[in-house]
């Protein structure tokens, strides 16, 4: 008879934590689409909403690669509103809110190559506020960037965020416009070969609109301003995610106004 209970009893608890892992992983499912999408829209209140999602997926969930997820897309939300005019007046709380995310996240799995490139791109973004924060965060973020091209060198997000701060910032700190335009090229073959996808479920696979996106922002703004190519990629970024208000409402327009 004690056989027989202590057999129930642990079907009972295995019962359970299967239960609790499957609810853990919807909501940081659900975290995950919201904060994909709401990035997408570029809505404020839809990030804000997204990133308390993922806020409470973290804290539901005992798994170090589950809860290394979810602070990411604490991290992604607080990135995109970083990037939103609208939130410009909280640009820095949100960089500094991203950054404790997504440093966390990477002590959870120092393997995360993802959470490492978002990282790297918010430290450049604190860099640039000034001669200190060059020196705080500027060498930070080319180490932290460094580890995650090392750990996946065909990440079209990674390359798209390395390609980013090579075409913006200024060359006298290593910037270099052909090697960012370059990068985004690598970044759209690599996803449309389906290389933004995700190994499992819970991770990032946002990308393949973005790298087209800013692809077509490059060609804008290089020194011989080649409209025909920005065109055809924010196209194709439309394409992918049709609702890319970005895309769809500022740049567009801004190409169709020169």
């Amino acid at each position: 008879m004690r056989a027989v209970l202590t057999t129930l009893a642990l079907m009972l608890l295995t019962s359970i934590s299967t239960f609790v892992f499957a609810q853990s992983d919807d909501v940081i499912l659900k975290a995950k689409e919201a904060v994909q999408k709401a990035a997408v829209t570029g809505e404020a209140a839809a990030l804000k909403a997204a990133r308390e999602m993922a806020q409470t997926a973290a804290s539901q969930t005992t798994q170090p690669n589950k809860k290394a997820a979810a602070l990411y897309f604490v991290g992604y939300a607080h990135y995109s509103l970083v990037n939103l005019p609208s939130e410009k007046a909280s640009s820095e709380q949100n960089a500094d809110a991203g950054i404790a995310a997504l440093e966390e996240a990477v002590t959870l799995e120092p393997a995360f190559a993802d959470a490492y490139g978002l990282l790297a791109s918010l430290y450049g973004q604190k860099a640039g506020g000034g001669m200190m924060a060059g020196m705080k965060y500027g060498q930070k973020s080319a180490v932290t960037m460094e580890r995650a091209i090392t750990l996946q060198p065909k990440n079209p997000r990674i390359l798209l965020l390395e390609g980013v701060s090579l075409f913006f910032k200024p060359a006298m700190w290593g910037g270099d416009k052909q090697k960012g335009l370059a990068n985004l090229q690598r970044a759209c073959d690599l996803a449309e070969q389906g290389a933004c996808a995700a190994k499992e479920a819970f991770m990032p696979d946002w990308g393949h609109a973005d790298v087209f996106a800013w692809k077509g922002l490059m060609f804008a703004k290089s020194d011989e301003s080649d409209t025909d190519n920005a065109k055809a990629a924010y196209e194709r970024a439309l394409q992918v995610e049709p609702n890319y208000n970005w895309v769809k409402y500022v740049l567009l327009p801004k190409l169709g106004a020169k």
